[in-house]
């Protein structure tokens, strides 16, 4: 686990610079370093088992994004605050050069603004260059890896950017959460176990911030695919911290004690949830041209992540103090548990509806599905995953056809058994973990004998 700059503190920073800018410049820095790593790619096993046969046309078009992205950032801190950087950049150097000689660490030279305008001169011609190689009809494997070396190796090289490939800066928390894992952190008497548990904490909040960015990402079709470097970024330091968990954190605590267990479960849902991501989610989103599957397969990912990192945080706070609560870590965490709770209810509603029409096949019976199902989709559906709104369509369509309602019997089989998992699968949710299923059961039906 590497260790954390300390850079909390707001003297470093007018209102002009925020600190969230140097947050992303390191995020997307470091993502495109990790997207040229094939272990860090997503891809499938088949592909990974033939990655020297793959074209990686898109991949370069997605570090092109993310390179123009990164220029467009530099040039926000050109136009203005960049005193405030030049400030940023030398304690950053104070910082890393402890201890070292001048020969060692030469002084910084030029003005921050004639500095900023070499870094944003750097992003342009390795955005040109890109450009032009996404416009190739083949880009074999060893190539992309020779881009990915020089492109890397220069941006690491400069003076400005090393500094935030070499440093991790650390996710700036909220009040609640800062005076939450105060009092978890309070209960731990080791000193040594409380540093590596509060490193644990501020890698799992990083994680979830990185997810809070690529939900702004994925919002606009134009940048959607630019997210793919800050999955891959999450599936390595993910890795970093299963095997800190293993190796460093696991050897502290005696093994069957609740904590020793609630790290291993940690460490082994953090490998499994990522894996689902990177090598079935995300797995042929750079090649995808329509912008609603791509962003029904991110919104997914990025869901998935989203709730291990939370649930990860609750679980492993809750170990040491049960005044921990997931709400007030969480300001959504509510908000998402009673749009869970909703959703869930209204498939249940629309179960009993559809079980109801095939016991009693008539006009009366069908015009209360079809208006449960329209009420449905101008409602809750929202909060379903967007993979599944296009089935939802298409049955509407269906059962609003002019036919005979016992013609429609096959297809409202069909549609309670898709109801019925998807009640199972928003009931695996993490907020809905104890919260029971309300509502009247459905009439017997052929669906419901199968399950």
């Amino acid at each position: 686990m590497p260790r954390f700059t300390v850079l909390e503190t707001s003297a470093l920073f007018s209102s002009r610079v925020k600190y969230d800018y140097l947050f992303e410049m390191e995020m997307w820095l470091k993502g495109i370093e990790r997207f040229f790593d094939l272990d860090c790619l997503p891809l499938s096993a088949f592909e990974r088992s033939h990655a020297s046969l793959k074209n990686y046309v898109e991949e370069v078009a997605v570090v092109k994004h993310g390179i123009g992205h990164l220029a467009l950032l530099t040039t926000h801190l050109l136009g203005e605050g960049k005193e405030d950087l030049s400030s940023f950049l030398l304690y950053l150097d104070s910082q890393v050069s402890r201890g070292t000689t001048d020969l060692d660490s030469p002084r910084r030279k030029g003005s921050a603004e004639a500095e900023l305008a070499g870094v944003v001169e750097k992003f342009d011609d390795f955005s040109k260059v890109l450009d032009e190689m996404s416009r190739g009809p083949f880009l074999p494997l060893q190539t992309y890896l020779s881009v990915g070396r020089i492109l890397v190796g220069t941006l690491r090289s400069d003076r400005n950017l090393g500094v935030l490939f070499r440093e991790n800066l650390r996710p700036v928390l909220d009040r609640a959460s800062k005076q939450s894992l105060s009092r978890v952190l309070q209960g731990v008497p080791d000193a040594a176990q409380k540093t590596a548990l509060a490193a644990l904490f501020v890698e799992l909040f990083k994680g979830l911030r990185y997810t809070e960015m690529i939900r702004e990402v994925i919002a606009s079709p134009v940048t959607a695919k630019r997210s793919l470097l800050v999955f891959s970024l999450v599936q390595a330091e993910a890795g970093n911290l299963c095997r800190f968990v293993k190796r460093r954190l696991l050897a502290r605590f005696p093994q069957g004690t609740t904590l020793y267990d609630n790290l291993d479960r940690l460490a082994f849902s953090t490998e499994m949830e990522v894996k689902k991501v990177m090598e079935l989610e995300l797995v042929d989103v750079a090649l995808m041209k329509d912008p609603k599957l791509v962003f029904g397969r991110l919104e997914n990912a990025c869901g998935i992540l989203r709730d291990l990192f939370q649930q990860n945080i609750i679980a492993l706070a809750g170990t040491f103090s049960s005044e921990v609560d997931g709400r007030t870590l969480f300001p959504d965490f509510r908000t998402r548990l009673e749009q869970s709770v909703n959703l869930r209810d209204d498939l249940w509603a629309l179960v009993v509806a559809t079980a109801s029409f095939q016991k009693a096949p008539d006009k009366k019976a069908l015009e209360v599905l079809v208006g449960g199902l329209d009420a449905f989709r101008r409602g809750t559906m929202r909060h379903l995953m967007f993979k599944d709104w296009s089935l939802f369509e298409r049955f509407q369509a269906g059962f609003s056809r002019e036919r005979s309602p016992r013609a429609f019997l096959p297809a409202a089989h069909q549609f309670e058994v898709f109801l019925r998992t998807l009640v199972r699968e928003v009931g695996k949710r993490s907020v809905l973990s104890g919260v029971p299923l309300r509502g009247p059961r459905p009439p017997a039906s052929e669906a419901a004998a199968e399950e």
